[in-house]
C-alpha cells in the first residue's frame, strides 16, 4: 500500500514539474521572447533561454539565434571561418542611451546542414536595468542588412521567477 502512495506522489510530482516547463515555454512565447524574421529567404529565430537551475550562473543572458533558409535547402559556405570566428562584432544590444557588447558568441554545434545556430552572452546586471531595448545582429554573413529584434527586460525578469520558481 505505501509503495502504490509513494509512485502515486512521485507521478504526481513529475506532472507538476513537466507543467511548470510548458508554463515556461508558453509565457516565452507570450513575452516575444521567442521571434522570428524572415529576411531575402532566411529565417532568424531569437530566443531567450531562462536559466533553468538554481545553482547555475545567473549573472548572464543567453540568446540562441537560429538562421537558416526559409525553402529548406541546405546553407552554402557556412564552413568559411568567417561563420565562427570574430562574431562578437556583429551582435549588441542597443537601447536609446547605451550600446552592449556580448561576453561571448558561439557557433553551436547543432549537427543540421540548412543552417547555422549561435549562442549569445550578455551580462544580466546590464540588461535587467534596461526596460526596453533590441538585439541587433549586423548581418553581414547572409544578408548584408541589419537585423533587430525587440526585447523586454521585464519580460526576462518574469520568465527567470518563473524557471527559477522564485
Amino acid at each position: 500500500m505505501l509503495k502504490r502512495v509513494l509512485t502515486g506522489c512521485c507521478i504526481v510530482l513529475l506532472c507538476a514539474c513537466g507543467a511548470s516547463k510548458k508554463e515556461v515555454m508558453q509565457s516565452v512565447k507570450d513575452n516575444n521572447l521567442l521571434q522570428e524574421k524572415v529576411v531575402s529567404d532566411y529565417v532568424f529565430r531569437l530566443q531567450y533561454m531562462p536559466q533553468e537551475e538554481k545553482g547555475a550562473d545567473t549573472s548572464l543572458l543567453y540568446f540562441r539565434l537560429n538562421v537558416s533558409n526559409n525553402n529548406g535547402t541546405p546553407l552554402k559556405g557556412t564552413n568559411d571561418l568567417s561563420f565562427s570566428y570574430g562574431l562578437d562584432t556583429l551582435f549588441s544590444i542597443v537601447n536609446a542611451t547605451d550600446t552592449i557588447s556580448p561576453l561571448d558568441i558561439n557557433r553551436i554545434a547543432n549537427g543540421t546542414i540548412n543552417g547555422a545556430e549561435y549562442m549569445l552572452v550578455f551580462d544580466k546586471q546590464r540588461l535587467y536595468a534596461l526596460p526596453e531595448f533590441k538585439v541587433l545582429f549586423r548581418d553581414w554573413l547572409f544578408t548584408h542588412q541589419y537585423i533587430s529584434f525587440p526585447v523586454s527586460g521585464e519580460a526576462i525578469a518574469h520568465i527567470d521567477s518563473l524557471s527559477l520558481n522564485i
